[in-house]
């Protein structure tokens, strides 16, 4: 010990990005979805500036939405310049699971979204509030094949956390 060293504070730099259906099948967990956005911005280890949410209704395809009424559009290109390899993003949405829904549009527009996210950053989860069961036969069924998607459930939320972490040793098929 021979001269004080100064070292900066470490801060807590991650991001994250949550996209989040609204409305719809949705409707039900929008108490859930509210209390997960408080948690990731006021309880979380995050700064509250590092975490942002957007809504959309199904499918976030050219634009998303800044307010839970649907009412603030953000071009998803604008969402997409802030996002990088560091960037976690999660998805919560029903995937169609709640109403038992497999629509081709919709399977193709939510691909070549996670394909645009996939070319900023890996490490993106996606909640479904929907029990793995119930994905059988809709478009979550096929969707949970290109994304780590995790029932919202408690052994969800910390598998979804590890992914978003970069922790989770999950197998997806290639976009």
């Amino acid at each position: 010990y021979l001269e004080p060293v100064y070292q900066r504070r470490r801060r807590n730099a991650a991001r994250l990005i949550i996209f989040i259906d609204q409305n719809g099948s949705m409707m039900p967990f929008h108490r859930f979805t509210r209390d997960l956005v408080e948690t990731a911005s006021a309880e979380s280890f995050l700064l509250p500036e590092n975490v942002q949410v957007f809504y959309f209704h199904n499918i976030p395809v050219e634009g998303v939405y800044r307010d839970v009424y649907l009412t603030d559009p953000i071009p998803l290109l604008e969402v997409l310049v802030g996002c990088d390899s560091d960037t976690s993003v999660l998805i919560v949405s029903d995937a169609g699971a709640a109403r038992g829904y497999r629509r081709q549009e919709r399977i193709q527009e939510t691909t070549r979204f996670l394909r645009r996210l996939r070319q900023r950053t890996t490490l993106i989860a996606w909640l479904n509030p929907m029990s793995q069961r119930r994905w059988m036969g809709s478009s979550a069924e096929i969707l949970a094949y290109l994304v780590p998607m995790y029932a919202m459930d408690r052994l969800g939320f910390g598998d979804a956390i590890a992914a978003l972490r970069g922790l989770a040793g999950v197998g997806t098929v290639e976009l």
